[in-house]
């Protein structure tokens, strides 16, 4: 029996398209990788790996999503990719510069007053929408 999504696709049991949509935003996951390069470095499989466990499978960014980003970030010189043997085949593994660095302090501020802006707003929403439950 197949699922019943709603009229616009939002409802589905498997995947929460809000947080899609939210994860989704190039703006935020751009500082998400410039964060998860803050604790160490990464591969892109691995970067996707952690925002996947981080939404409990939820949603998964897949590779033509990732990769992308990870290229404009070192396009922009925010990250440094290199070629590494040391695991069972070749990765190219990134890792944060300076300038990225200094650009990930600036998001964080600025995200930090966003995102408690954000819960907020949905809080308020479930409030008066779900206020009898």
């Amino acid at each position: 029996m197949e699922e019943d999504k709603g009229i616009f696709g939002f409802c589905s049991e498997k995947r929460n398209l809000f947080i899609a949509s939210f994860f989704g935003m190039k703006e935020f996951l751009t500082f998400y990788i410039l964060f998860l390069l803050t604790k160490g470095d990464c591969y892109g499989e691995e970067i996707s790996k952690k925002i996947s466990e981080l939404l409990k499978g939820l949603w998964s960014p897949n590779p033509g999503f990732i990769y992308p980003v990870l290229k404009k970030l070192e396009r922009h010189t925010l990250i440094k990719g290199n070629w590494t043997h040391e695991m069972s085949h070749p990765r190219y593994v990134y890792k944060i510069t300076d300038k990225g660095t200094e650009e990930y302090k600036k998001l964080y501020k600025n995200f930090s007053i966003r995102l408690d802006e954000f819960v907020r707003v949905v809080t308020n929403v479930k409030q008066e929408v779900f206020k009898n439950e």
